[in-house]
């Protein structure tokens, strides 16, 4: 927890390297309420692929996921079975489509309905503030999977 008493997670987020992948991914960050840090990660990645590493609050997770959906032109895969959660977009799947594997290694493929709920039993232990129709920080829309916004589907 943070010293607001609000669950952090961190969050890793595997992106192709090209410019407005970035600031996609850095502009949904910000709405969560947290900032993508562009880190290191020879070795780790693919050479086509950029690491950004954040913390949002998880009552944000939903949210900033949800963005990523709607952004990204593949589908998304979420990791939740380490320490934090990786978030990768995957161009084997259509665009809009969230693949989730829980801590226990469930998986759950979602359109953006009940992604809140998904991701609150990907985190257990840690996910009591996602709660079921949470609206994301400070109100914004998009995280109970109504489609449209930006590069919606």
């Amino acid at each position: 927890m943070n010293s607001g008493g609000t669950e952090r997670i961190r969050v890793h987020v595997f992106t192709p390297d090209e410019p407005e992948e970035h600031t996609a991914v850095q502009t949904a960050f910000t709405a969560a309420g947290s900032v993508g840090k562009v880190v290191s990660a020879r070795g780790s990645v693919p050479l086509t692929e950029v690491l950004l590493v954040g913390s949002v609050a998880t009552h944000a997770l939903a949210y900033l996921i949800n963005t990523l959906r709607k952004t990204w032109s593949k589908g998304v895969v979420i990791d939740a079975m380490g320490r934090q959660v990786t978030v990768r977009n995957n161009p084997a799947l259509p665009r809009g489509l969230v693949v989730v594997r829980t801590k226990s290694g469930e998986v759950t493929v979602r359109d953006g309905a009940g992604l809140t709920d998904v991701l609150a039993s990907a985190l257990p232990g840690r996910g009591g503030d996602l709660a079921a129709g949470s609206t994301g920080p400070a109100g914004a829309p998009g995280t109970t999977g109504e489609t449209g916004g930006p590069g919606g589907v």
